[in-house]
């Protein structure tokens, strides 16, 4: 799973900066939030000449969040919470005579410990030619997000969950066969959030607490 971006929200610095000039202030030890947004895409390459496939990608969950710390310098004791919020997929590679419709879902199961799978994505009557190169948001089923919470709640806890997800396929038009193979390459998407307490210290303008 490669990471995408990282976005870094923080109201720590809005005090500082309105304190600059301003006399008589006290600097007071406190804790803050700062929130992580990070997004995280697992790529499926398909080639098949059946309708009927699954094609699966591990996910080093545990490692990749590892990264995510290392690149902010934090730690995971850091972490108050992490939390699976929104997913997306995106068809990256397709070139055909003729369009594809597919359907299916993708589960999501723990390599790590035995848990799943549970369904996270359904997904239905996906044009491929007609959604090249472009990033659609899908609904997350529950219990696939719960599973993934579930591992992030791990991490933080000391774990190194491992996780699976899987292209499951249901429907295909027209059907594959062997000498009109259905091959593209699309990419899942998991945006994730991680809140971190991090001490500080900042201005307290009257001087209490």
């Amino acid at each position: 799973m490669k990471r995408k971006k990282v976005v870094i929200t923080a109201a720590l610095m809005i005090p500082i900066a309105l304190a600059l000039g301003l006399g008589g202030c006290l600097l007071e030890d406190r804790t803050v939030e700062v929130v992580l947004n990070d997004e995280y895409c697992a790529p499926f390459v398909e080639d098949h000449d059946s309708e009927n496939y699954t094609t699966p990608k591990d996910i080093e969950l545990g490692e990749d969040l590892d990264s995510l710390l290392a690149d902010n310098e934090v730690s995971r004791e850091d972490i108050l919470n992490a939390f699976l919020v929104s997913g997306s997929y995106e068809v990256l590679e397709f070139s055909h005579t003729h369009d594809w419709t597919i359907s299916g879902v993708i589960t999501v199961e723990r390599l790590d410990i035995s848990s799943g799978p549970d369904t996270l994505v359904v997904y239905s009557t996906v044009s491929l030619e007609s959604e090249l190169g472009i990033k659609t948001p899908v609904d997350l089923h529950d219990d696939g997000v719960a599973l993934v919470n579930a591992a992030m709640d791990d991490y933080i806890a000391g774990g190194n969950p491992v996780l699976r997800l899987t292209v499951v396929s249901g429907d295909v038009y027209t059907d594959p066969t062997p000498s009109d193979r259905l091959q593209f390459v699309w990419e899942a998407c998991l945006n994730v959030q991680v809140i971190l307490g991090l001490d500080t210290e900042i201005f307290n303008f009257m001087g209490g607490s």
